[in-house]
């Protein structure tokens, strides 16, 4: 079942958009990119503008506003533990040889917050920014740990066909609750498996999930659960 607010998902994707275009854009194609009528997306602009989110230039191109600047302070604690995370992940990859990577959910996709690669010619964790599925993968798994059954089994359903592989992520949360990880192997065709945890904050709630992407021969090694658990720890605290 899905408990969402159509108008109000509209809103953020809007807002979204308009973020990842530094020079703006005008409401036509604005409306266009993001599928939405020409009379919604007006509306979801003016909301917007009345509370100072969004603003439209001389030339008519909207843009994002001062009024989210209130919402960025707020974001400060969040955005600098995902920095001290960062050096973390580091510092693992460094010593350890091992890529890393943190996730966060973003509504029905989990996005690349920060990463970190052993040296050599070969990345394993792709670009931060990048987004995919919440019901895909490992670190998928890991940002849904604390999700009921009922909970999950709605996720899936919703989630398009093809993004998601259901079983997987069924067995993937009954090893979370078992030992606190899972595993994943060979990753779209690579020999490259993953290993994810949940990290959690001072409340104990999912902030975000911790990755090692290892060579799939390497899945094996007894030291990685506990180095991945101690690391998820330790950028929960940070």
């Amino acid at each position: 079942m899905n408990n969402t607010t159509p108008s109000v998902s509209a809103a953020a994707r809007v807002v979204e958009r308009l973020a990842a275009e530094p020079d703006g854009m005008a409401q036509a194609p604005l409306a266009k990119a993001l599928g939405l009528s020409p009379s919604t997306c007006y509306r979801i602009l003016r909301s917007l503008a009345e509370h100072g989110w969004v603003r439209k230039d001389a030339r008519g191109v909207w843009r994002l506003g001062s009024g989210l600047v209130s919402v960025a302070a707020a974001l400060r604690a969040p955005l600098e533990r995902i920095d001290a995370a960062g050096a973390i992940l580091r510092r693992v990859a460094a010593e350890h040889g091992i890529a890393c990577k943190l996730s966060l959910r973003r509504g029905d996709e989990q996005v690349v917050a920060a990463r970190a690669e052993p040296s050599g010619p070969v990345q394993a964790t792709g670009r931060e920014g990048a987004a995919f599925p919440v019901t895909e993968g490992s670190s998928g798994a890991a940002l849904l740990a604390d999700l009921a059954d009922d909970e999950a089994e709605a996720l899936v359903r919703d989630t398009p066909a093809g993004q998601t592989d259901a079983a997987f992520l069924r067995a993937s949360l009954a090893a979370l609750r078992a030992r606190g990880w899972c595993s994943r192997q060979r990753i779209q065709g690579w020999p490259i498996a993953a290993l994810s945890a949940p990290v959690r904050d001072v409340s104990g709630s999912v902030f975000a999930s911790l990755s090692f992407l290892v060579p799939e021969a390497r899945l094996a090694d007894p030291s990685l659960p506990p180095l991945l658990l101690a690391t998820a720890r330790e950028c929960g605290a940070a």
